[in-house]
């Protein structure tokens, strides 16, 4: 008896057969082809079997194994297979879990064309003109080669796999029609091979964000082509993902064990990650994954290539995701600025410390960034020392109140609180001669320091990652007067 049996082929299958090897959990992973089984790790527990199955070879692989949960990964449209999953399942008394793939949202309305099966597809495309690229696999080929045109308007992008591109082959496509490549595709790669290719239609099953659906319509779009959408069957029913890791966890042979895990909170700094440590890069490296906003990772893109990332920054949602992740050890969360100076990691590590992430034995490493102030005051030329340091960056702060008790404050702007507003808080409480100095998109190519009077930035709008530097002249000059 094994503890889990997963049937996949899928990205979910592969990413749950992982997660067995790094929790010690004995798996047995079905998959269809031999390209499958190559992707999936080579570790200690995972045993893996490569073949098609009928429900008698379901039946009679289920019937010797006996194992303590079936997971049913396969892709979304495979329903003979799941169907049969169910059937022997429910004869063998066995527990079964569907594990869906969430369902990509997207308007049906201009280039977008959605058929119930590839056979509509094919008869929506036979009397239309145009180069096509089908990126559906090579199984239902056949019904696109029989389009009344000469097979010529045809491209196939497949799994490079010696028994797929023979069928192919034997279908007519071959040479420069004949792609073969392992997804997942980017955005920018799907627009050159739409270009190379010349087609004017783009066929694909809705296959979710793991099956690259958004970068195909994406490309689609930037290409001016038409895609023709194979709608899933009716909505599944079943767990998520990250349900069924916790629905493995108790089968962890690692679960008594006190789990290490590393974490790093990252500071960016300013600027586009070019103001990133050294010391900050190595970790970003060395992460299995990266959590953070989605213009934060985009930042750090050429240290994470190819790593598990998450685009949220909320604490809720990345303690969420530590829970459901332990299988990644070294996790990196990147947050913008500096990490002490009003930064979401204080509350993250207050939490943190109180064993919030769920796994015992975390370490967690903070990486300071280079902060706005410093590099605003180094822009300058000034120092900081003496400095007032604030935030009106979604709150709010008594400007004034600050100005009357120091002669330098430094703000951090964003979201309603504009220059042009700052300014006309200023010239409205009597500070329309105090000195303003702005940063905006400090470390970006397109950086801008502004200089002037309150007075004479009261009009000037600015980005909306703008810091400020205030020197209080009324003040110094009441000062000299009195002195």
């Amino acid at each position: 008896m094994t503890a889990v049996c997963i049937f996949g082929g899928t990205a979910e299958g592969r990413e749950l057969a992982e997660y067995c090897a790094q929790l010690q959990i004995p798996a047995i992973v079905s998959v269809v082809s031999e390209y499958g089984a190559r992707m999936l790790p080579g570790a200690e527990g995972l045993d893996i079997r490569q073949g098609a199955l009928d429900e008698d070879g379901i039946r009679a692989l289920l019937a010797l194994e006996r194992p303590a949960l079936v997971l049913d990964a396969t892709h979304p449209y495979a329903q003979v297979v799941t169907a049969a999953l169910v059937r022997v399942c429910r004869e063998l008394e066995l527990p079964y879990q569907r594990v869906r793939r969430e369902q990509s949202h997207y308007d049906e309305a201009g280039q977008v064309v959605v058929v119930k099966d590839a056979a509509a597809a094919a008869a929506y495309l036979h009397d239309r003109e145009g180069a096509v690229l089908v990126t559906t696999g090579s199984k239902e080929l056949s019904l696109f080669t029989a389009l009344n045109h000469d097979r010529e308007r045809i491209f196939a992008r497949v799994l490079p796999d010696s028994k797929v591109i023979g069928m192919c082959e034997a279908y007519g496509i071959r040479g420069s029609h004949l792609i073969g490549m392992q997804g997942p595709f980017s955005t920018e790669l799907n627009i050159a091979i739409l270009r190379q290719t010349g087609a004017r239609w783009l066929v694909t099953k809705e296959s979710g964000d793991s099956g690259g659906f958004e970068e195909k319509l994406a490309a689609a779009r930037a290409c001016g082509a038409t895609v023709v959408v194979i709608g899933r069957p009716p909505e599944e029913k079943g767990i998520t993902l990250a349900e069924a890791r916790q629905r493995l966890l108790p089968f962890s042979g690692r679960q008594s064990q006190k789990l290490s895990r590393q974490l790093y909170l990252i500071g960016m700094g300013m600027g586009g990650g070019r103001q990133l440590t050294v010391e900050a890069v190595a970790a970003l490296k060395a992460c299995q994954a990266v959590l953070g906003a989605g213009r934060m990772l985009e930042d750090v893109r050429e240290w994470i290539a190819g790593k598990e990332t998450a685009g949220i920054y909320l604490e809720q949602d990345i303690l969420a995701w530590l829970d459901a992740h332990p299988q990644y050890r070294t996790v990196g969360i990147v947050y913008s600025g500096d990490t002490g100076f009003y930064s979401g990691s204080r509350s993250l590590l207050g939490t943190l410390a109180a064993g919030g992430s769920g796994i015992a034995g975390d370490q967690v490493t903070v990486l300071p960034g280079i902060s706005t102030v410093s590099a605003l005051c180094a822009r300058l030329q000034t120092s900081w020392e003496d400095v007032c340091l604030a935030s009106i960056h979604g709150r709010d702060e008594d400007i004034l109140a600050l100005l009357a008790q120091h002669e330098r404050v430094f703000l951090l702007l964003g979201g309603a609180h504009t220059l042009s507003g700052l300014c006309r808080r200023l010239v409205d409480g009597g500070y329309g001669e105090a000195w303003v100095r702005a940063g905006e998109r400090l470390g970006y190519p397109e950086e801008i320091i502004r200089t002037g009077t309150a007075r004479q930035l009261l009009d000037v709008e600015s980005a909306a990652l703008t810091a400020v530097l205030i020197e209080n002249k009324k003040e110094k000059e009441r000062d000299k007067n009195e002195g």
